[in-house]
């Protein structure tokens, strides 16, 4: 199921438009009890945090989606949570991810409709980061 995300997710980098109500921030690095993290080590649990906020004046199904690269452009990491968002709402979504190598890695942060239904609601966000020892 990753692979097919993947090579979905391959065909919509290129395509950074404005597709709906919805908004996410870039992201922040936190704990997993909301602390922000100030350096990235190996083994550390790392919350990639976002707000999303929903600027219409109906509810929005969405999934938020996490997929970290690799220095090679490989995916190391791909999770999503779906939501449902009422009219006018932001909330706080994070994903949790654990980095096994130190390295320079790419996170993008973006939000579909859903899983089974691919079509992209927010633009693609990418932050490079740097995993140390």
């Amino acid at each position: 199921m990753f692979s097919a995300l993947a090579l979905l997710l391959s065909t919509f980098q290129m395509t950074y438009g404005s597709y709906s109500d919805i908004t996410l921030t870039s992201p922040t690095f936190v704990t997993t009890t909301g602390q922000t993290l100030t350096s990235l080590h190996i083994g550390q649990e790392i919350g990639v945090q976002s707000i999303l906020t929903n600027h219409s004046t109906s509810e929005q199904k969405l999934t938020y989606l996490v997929q970290i690269l690799n220095s090679k452009g490989g995916t190391e990491y791909l999770e999503g949570t779906s939501a449902s968002m009422v009219a006018n709402q932001s909330f706080t979504e994070a994903q949790v991810w654990i980095p096994k190598d130190s390295g320079t890695y790419t996170i993008q942060v973006f939000v579909w409709q859903s899983l089974s239904s691919a079509i992209p609601l927010t633009n693609v966000i990418q932050t490079p980061i740097t995993v140390e020892q």
